[in-house]
């Protein structure tokens, strides 16, 4: 069901299934990315949880203009916990969600109950020539984000939203990603985390994923095989089911 929420006095607007639970899942979307990122994993057989996904500021339905900077985002996510009362929550997110997430963890412990980490790493590096390009409003996603085994259907719905969102505040998404190191705090992380990446993922690599990993005390990690960058929708019951199982 689509609801709205006004935060700093702006619309924001997101999707909820399975409402008034005692725990909830915020689901956060990447880089230019909308609500529609997480269409499965609303539907998971997650029974007692609230499961919500948002349009980040900017982003999709949402009024404002995006952020410059993940911190910026951390504020958001967590103006947005508080104003709808969540408690008990998980926290999921994917590539610039999952860099929202891991600063969230670290800022604001006492918010969350867990984090789930999909398709990104402690250090964001973007290429210049995607920055430069997505300044003119072109889409890499199609030829970098999908595991060569996915359904052309599949790649053109998953990126339908494409236009949703504008090339400056996806633009300024990247350059947030691109400033994102925490590399040296990542084992400060308390949280438990799951950690998922697609075997065929070329934007944030299995290695990204391992080094995660290998930081974080309370992690696990899980492969989605036969997925890229997303593996969310390339491989929704297997995404879905290590989310079931880790929560």
């Amino acid at each position: 069901m689509k609801k709205q929420i006004f935060i700093d006095g702006l619309k924001i607007i997101y999707e909820e299934e399975n409402p008034n639970q005692q725990k909830a899942i915020v689901f956060i979307h990447g880089s230019g990315a909308t609500k529609l990122t997480w269409k499965y994993q609303l539907q998971a057989p997650l029974s007692y949880y609230t499961k919500i996904a948002l349009d980040l500021s900017g982003h999709g339905e949402s009024e404002g203009n995006g952020c410059s900077s993940i911190n910026d985002y951390v504020e958001f996510i967590k103006s947005f916990i508080e104003n709808l009362g969540l408690k008990n929550v998980a926290l999921c997110g994917h590539s610039m969600g999952g860099a929202i997430v891991q600063l969230f963890s670290l800022e604001y412990p006492s918010l969350i109950d867990s984090i789930i980490i999909a398709g990104s790493g402690a250090k964001l590096k973007v290429h210049q020539d995607i920055l430069d390009g997505t300044l003119k409003g072109l889409n890499y996603a199609k030829e970098w984000a999908y595991c060569e085994y996915t359904k052309k259907e599949l790649i053109d719905e998953a990126e339908s939203d494409f236009a949703q969102t504008d090339k400056l505040v996806r633009y300024n998404d990247f350059l947030a990603c691109n400033k994102f190191d925490i590399m040296q705090k990542t084992s400060q992380i308390q949280k438990p985390t799951l950690i998922i990446v697609g075997s065929c993922d070329k934007l944030t690599p299995i290695k990204y994923a391992q080094y995660l990993k290998d930081s974080i005390g309370q992690s696990k990690l899980v492969i989605v095989q036969n997925a890229g960058h997303m593996s969310m929708w390339e491989q929704p019951d297997d995404f879905n089911q290590a989310i079931c199982d880790f929560l």
